[in-house]
């Protein structure tokens, strides 16, 4: 809390950006926690589906609560399948990418508004010994220099780790977008196949 009033008032939305980063993080590692494909195994389910046998990725699929309509798609049949299927699809992306956008604007954020106190405190602290009639005091020069840092440290402190846990939920949005394109695929060309 000292930290948080000596950096002055730019640590006020710094702090509000803090935790509306670690809200936005928790809620999406509980998301990926739960979502778990594409598993391991997919490029063998993937050939097995090929070959015409796609009950493997189809019980793999609903294993994931937010694939069970995509897996139910892919066992239907009748026409329009493809395109439920890419509808459904993007559904589910979406759902994985919501939020990320407000992630990464508010990881680039941060440590310009860190920049931005750091700049005004180094304003207040150089005008303050501008105006001082007996000359530079040391003391007062450090201590006006530190406390403007502060802020550009909060700022770093708040973009390392959401731009860390970003490009994990981006790399797993998309990994789960190329499994469920090729899930489509191969039972859409099994279907193909057996017709």
């Amino acid at each position: 809390m000292n930290l948080l009033l000596m950096g002055g008032w730019m640590m006020w939305p710094l702090t509000l950006i803090s935790i509306t980063v670690t809200a936005i993080i928790i809620e999406r590692l509980l998301l990926f926690s739960s979502f778990r494909f594409p598993p391991r195994s997919m490029t063998a389910l993937l050939e097995q589906a090929v070959q015409g046998d796609k009950v493997p990725l189809l019980d793999e699929m609903k294993k994931t609560d937010a694939l069970r309509t995509f897996a139910d798609l892919l066992d239907s049949d009748g026409p329009g399948k493809e395109a439920a299927l890419r509808i459904e699809g993007d559904a589910v992306v979406r759902k994985l990418e919501a939020r990320l956008s407000m992630l990464s604007i508010l990881a680039r954020l941060a440590p310009l508004m860190g920049l931005l106190g750091t700049v005004l405190g180094m304003m207040e602290t150089f005008s303050e010994i501008a105006d001082a009639q007996a000359g530079v005091n040391m003391n007062q020069l450090a201590g006006g220099i530190w406390q403007a840092l502060i802020t550009t440290a909060a700022g770093l402190f708040i973009a390392v780790p959401a731009l860390f846990f970003l490009h994990c939920f981006q790399t797993r949005t998309d990994a789960a977008a190329s499994a469920l394109s090729e899930a489509a695929n191969a039972v859409l060309a099994a279907d193909g196949d057996a017709q």
